[in-house]
């Protein structure tokens, strides 16, 4: 067999073997639907960015890429090929076209798709990783995605994986969403919690919630140097008992422990992100119908955030999350003027362009450690510092109280 790049030439071929594999296509199903696939396949031809491989004059399989968006579009391989190569010999010419030192995407069937074994076996042999859970066309999806060499997102992202499959072994019946720091590009191992939320359909158990309550140490003792596990935080409740915040059996993981509850509820920002950013890593989609923060309890949240800086933040002590005093207030001014929810670093970055910080330094200070936090978490001169960020920090409160009373 060999690789080959399209080119309008063979356009009748690749579109016979399209109408051959339809079935396995959602949104193929129409004549107009083949029409309007045969003229993509075509710009993708221009582009060189349609790869064929055949034997012979049998075209044995197909792939559309695009190098902007650093992604496999599309892949079908022949039945009679199947099994012999095709697929492999494809993935391998996509992949020295494509940005290995961006990471690569790629959507598939989920995995308890009949369709999905074949395909999702091929991507992990290339080393994508099973990523969050999307719809195409009216059709439920997979995003897999190859990391670069190296990449922190890579390690995290597989014990997201393996952290979803031990939650959805105990609950059958849950969707799983994962927001925060992850959701926004701001994660920072050394610093930032892996937040999930886990709704179920039916209150859980007490065995399921004795089961839940310490699978973070549980998958810890089978996997000691994982670095992840331990940063997973959220609750574990009904979908109604979170929606209208009422008393249910709740499992809650939080920094300083875990437990078994009655109760747990969302501020505005964790809601804003949930719904606008959150990502589905597992079950039905489940966050229709719930509403979006809206400007005045944002407001309400900043509010509160503020009385905890004025309350417990006027000496700091030796720990990152002195700095991050500093970027709280930073978002919740931003919050304030723009109504938005934005992450952490981002808000610091934009404070800062704003001039809006007395003490830019601290700020600057903070904003580097929360980039780099495993370059300083032994460096005493950086814990040093921390303690000190007192006065800086009701300095900057200053200025979040003025926005307050706008």
């Amino acid at each position: 067999m060999e690789v080959f790049y399209g080119t309008a030439r063979e356009i009748t071929a690749w579109m016979q073997l399209v109408r051959l594999l339809r079935a396995e296509f959602p949104g193929l199903e129409t004549e107009a639907a083949l029409e309007e696939h045969r003229q993509t396949v075509l710009r993708f031809m221009e582009k060189g960015h349609a790869i064929g491989v055949r034997e012979g004059d049998a075209l044995a399989g197909v792939m559309l890429i695009s190098t902007r968006l650093n992604m496999l579009c599309c892949l079908g391989v022949h039945p009679d090929f199947r099994r012999k190569g095709a697929a492999s010999l494809l993935m391998a010419e996509a992949l020295k076209r494509l940005d290995n030192q961006r990471e690569i995407t790629v959507t598939t069937y989920r995995r308890e798709d009949p369709k999905g074994p074949a395909a999702r076996g091929l991507y992990e042999k290339f080393g994508f990783v099973p990523c969050e859970l999307v719809e195409e066309m009216g059709y439920p999806n997979q995003v897999f995605t190859k990391f670069p060499a190296g990449s922190e997102a890579e390690g995290r992202w597989r014990a997201i994986g393996r952290m979803t499959e031990a939650i959805g072994e105990i609950l059958e019946d849950c969707s799983i969403y994962l927001y925060g720091s992850c959701v926004l590009g701001d994660f920072r191992r050394g610093w930032s919690d892996i937040d999930i939320l886990v709704l179920t359909g039916k209150p859980m158990s007490q065995t399921q919630a004795e089961h839940l309550v310490n699978l973070r140490q549980t998958l810890l003792a089978a996997e000691p140097e994982n670095p992840y596990y331990r940063s997973f935080e959220g609750g574990m409740l009904t979908r109604e008992a979170f929606v209208k915040n009422a008393a249910d059996r709740v499992v809650y993981w939080g920094t300083s422990g875990q437990r078994i509850t009655d109760r747990y509820a969302f501020d505005g920002f964790c809601r804003g992100e949930l719904l606008e950013k959150g990502k589905l890593l597992l079950g039905p989609e489940i966050r229709g119908g719930m509403a979006l923060p809206t400007r005045e309890e944002l407001k309400r949240d900043v509010t509160r955030y503020y009385e905890l800086i004025r309350q417990y933040a006027q000496q700091t002590g030796r720990s990152f999350y002195s700095y991050g005093w500093l970027l709280d207030i930073a978002r919740g001014i931003y919050t304030l003027r723009t109504g938005l929810v934005a992450a952490k670093t981002a808000a610091g970055d934009w404070a800062l362009a704003q001039g809006l910080c007395p003490v830019p330094e601290e700020l600057v200070a903070a904003l580097e450690v929360r980039q780099n936090p495993e370059k300083y978490r032994d460096d005493p001169a950086t814990f040093d510092r921390a303690e000190t960020l007192g006065p800086a920090v009701q300095q900057f409160a200053d200025v979040l109280q003025k926005e307050l009373q706008k």
